[in-house]
């Protein structure tokens, strides 16, 4: 059976934004054009993408992806990085707010920014925040799997905030939230107080 390639239709509106299944069924010159069409369109009407994103939030949310994974894609990484950490912050925000965490991940996660040190990516550790100290487990596991994209030792050096709440869930009550803890705060020179031989087995136990 021949398998049907697929035709790429150059993306010059909205409404014919592909989605990221869509995109990875292209051949590899397709999905650079792809790529470059949502580009071009954030260049000639951001704030229309930014309605896109924002209405097509749920109805449409593999094709939102796209848009911020090929904004993310960009050669000129810092050119949008004040749109995408907002978007993050946004979208995490309305996440938390209604409970659709697991549901918006899979769109979150496609938003990649090289400058973590701005205003704007400050934000997005503030949300993180409220989600390290959620009720839900999986919430604060999430957040936790998150916060890493948006630190690094320079950053944490100038967030004691941060610091201090990575510390603070040390002494969460769930293990895994104290081990993942640990590994951030290890990974970016933090000094901290080591966990309990339990917990340490339990990893291994739990891998």
């Amino acid at each position: 059976m021949i398998e049907k390639k697929v035709i790429y239709k150059p993306i010059h509106d909205f409404d014919q934004i592909i989605t990221l299944d869509e995109y990875y069924e292209l051949e590899h010159e397709e999905s650079e054009k792809a790529i470059k069409d949502i580009q071009k369109l954030a260049v000639k009407d951001l704030d229309g993408v930014k309605r896109f994103c924002e209405n097509q939030l749920f109805a449409q949310s593999d094709k939102v992806s796209f848009v911020y994974y090929s904004l993310s894609e960009d050669e000129d990484i810092d050119k949008w990085a004040d749109f995408l950490s907002d978007e993050f912050s946004r979208v995490y925000q309305i996440a938390l707010n209604q409970n659709k965490i697991k549901e918006l991940s899979p769109v979150l996660i496609e938003i990649l920014v090289e400058d973590i040190s701005s205003y704007n990516a400050d934000r997005v550790r503030e949300t993180l925040l409220k989600g390290l100290d959620h009720m839900d487990l999986e919430t604060r596991l999430n957040a936790l799997e998150f916060l890493p994209d948006w630190i690094d030792e320079q950053v944490l050096q100038s967030n004691p905030a941060v610091v201090s709440k990575l510390r603070q869930k040390l002494k969460d009550p769930e293990w895994k939230m104290r081990w993942g803890a640990s590994k951030i705060l290890e990974q970016n020179k933090i000094a901290f107080e080591s966990l309990s031989t339990l917990d340490k087995l339990r990893r291994f136990i739990n891998a």
